[in-house]
């Protein structure tokens, strides 16, 4: 047995151990946190910030340009109605977009797509630019703001001790005396006398396994049920019912195997939501005309993915202004026209975008819709069934006008009449949607079409 003195002694001994290490510690938390507290101003990012430049006027001489501003009323600002408001003719906004493609702007954005504007943006304009919005003045390009500090100081202090090097020592010793506190006492603490080891008997037979109870068993042999992929879902939502319906799954007892099957025909795949891009040929006999459809986002308020592929005999899907745009290998594209964010615009050569457009009136009539062409948008002749009209409607009467549901047929517009046809969709909850065909910018729904190569 140890003498009380021994016994003293020790605890006396591992008390000025363990307050050592608690003072070690301390010291290097100091350190470390000191070290770290140190970093020179150097180490913030760099941002990118305006240049200063002088007071922007209306009047002078220099470049001359245009801020983009917020959207108004839920509509955003484009080239064309910007080269209305600067330079009384919007189909000069090419030269507006020739001046500033590629740019970076202030957020870090480039124009790359003429339909893509950002508030903010800074958009230099023609020299003969005038009118409300348009700025005189140096143009506030983006710049990268220098970090503070001596550049030369190869990321030391003043004081010549790298505070990255101070941190990692403190950080390390406060490891090291951690480790040895914690050793010391856990040593310190007797072990609890456990019960008495008995030796196993020499040549003694290992004990036999027991067997798994059934219920153990087949919970851990039996496999994880397989998840079917989306593209999976959607493909037999779409072979099913002809439309896309989003979150549609398998039935209930569906195995993995005929979620992955492939579909029973050759339908071509159905691109994502979002940004859609398609190329068809043309549905007008003896015409062979390429198709370039685009769609970029669609309307909130209307429910489903509002385009199809169907085939010669299908029924269309369910959808409030369905229209077939083209083919591809006899399959047929449907787009639901009630879902155009704002402006469906068909654009390329006069009597190619006539034929489609006239074609697009016939499908719409015969599909009980009211098709309201603005002047010879379509040519001299006018499609069965619809009607024509001097001017774009304005006002709330002749709006009113246009009938319960269908489409308005127009050439390029400016002024008021533009403002009119961008708000006119949202304007009758999604009743009227206003198609401008001929020599007009692309909206974000749109049809190119081009003489087959």
């Amino acid at each position: 047995m140890r003498s009380w003195v021994t016994l003293g002694s020790d605890r006396a001994g591992r008390g000025r151990v363990i307050r050592l290490a608690a003072v070690a510690v301390i010291g290097g938390l100091v350190l470390g946190v000191g070290g770290v507290a140190a970093l020179p101003p150097s180490a913030a990012p760099a941002v990118p910030v305006l240049a200063p430049t002088p007071t922007p006027t209306s009047t002078g001489s220099g470049p001359k340009y245009y801020v983009v501003g917020p959207p108004q009323g839920g509509q955003r600002e484009y080239l064309y109605q910007i080269a209305v408001r600067t330079l009384g003719d919007g189909n000069r906004f090419r030269e507006i977009f020739e001046l500033n493609q590629g740019r970076k702007q202030a957020d870090g954005g480039q124009l790359t797509d003429a339909m893509m504007l950002e508030p903010g943006w800074v958009l230099e304009l023609p020299p003969d630019a005038a009118g409300p919005g348009v700025q005189v003045g140096p143009l506030p390009l983006p710049t990268v703001a220098e970090p503070a500090g001596d550049a030369d100081s190869g990321g030391k202090s003043s004081g010549g001790a790298n505070p990255y090097v101070l941190a990692a020592v403190g950080l390390a010793v406060m490891v090291l005396l951690l480790a040895v506190l914690l050793y010391v006492l856990r040593g310190g603490r007797r072990p609890r006398t456990g019960p008495p080891l008995i030796e196993a008997a020499p040549n003694s037979p290992a004990p036999e396994p027991q067997p798994e109870s059934e219920s153990e068993s087949e919970s851990e042999t039996q496999p994880l049920p397989v998840s079917v992929s989306v593209s999976a879902a959607v493909s037999g939502a779409v072979s099913g019912a002809g439309r896309v319906q989003p979150g549609v799954a398998p039935a209930t007892g569906s195995t993995a195997g005929s979620a992955t099957t492939p579909p029973h025909d050759d339908r071509p795949e159905l691109p994502p939501p979002g940004r859609v891009t398609v190329d068809l040929r043309s549905m007008v006999d003896d015409h062979r005309e390429r198709m370039n459809v685009r769609l970029l986002g669609a309307a909130s308020d209307v429910p489903g993915t509002p385009y199809a592929w169907c085939g010669p005999d299908e029924p269309f899907p369910a959808a409030r202004m369905p229209a077939v745009l083209g083919r591809r290998d006899g399959w047929r594209f449907v787009l639901d026209l009630a879902a155009t964010p704002d402006v469906f615009t068909i654009t390329g050569t006069v009597p190619a975008v006539r034929r489609q457009a006239a074609l697009l009136a016939r499908q719409l009539h015969a599909a009980g819709l009211t098709v309201t062409i603005v002047g010879d948008a379509v040519g001299p002749d006018l499609p069965s069934g619809c009607r024509r009209v001097a001017a774009f409607p304005v006002s709330d009467s002749d709006i009113g006008a246009l009938g319960e549901r269908g489409v308005i047929i127009s050439g390029g517009l400016r002024g008021a009449e533009l403002t009119a046809a961008r708000g006119l969709a949202a304007r009758t909850r999604r009743q009227v949607v206003p198609v401008l065909v001929g020599e007009v910018l692309r909206a974000r729904w749109s049809v190119l079409v081009t003489d087959p190569a």
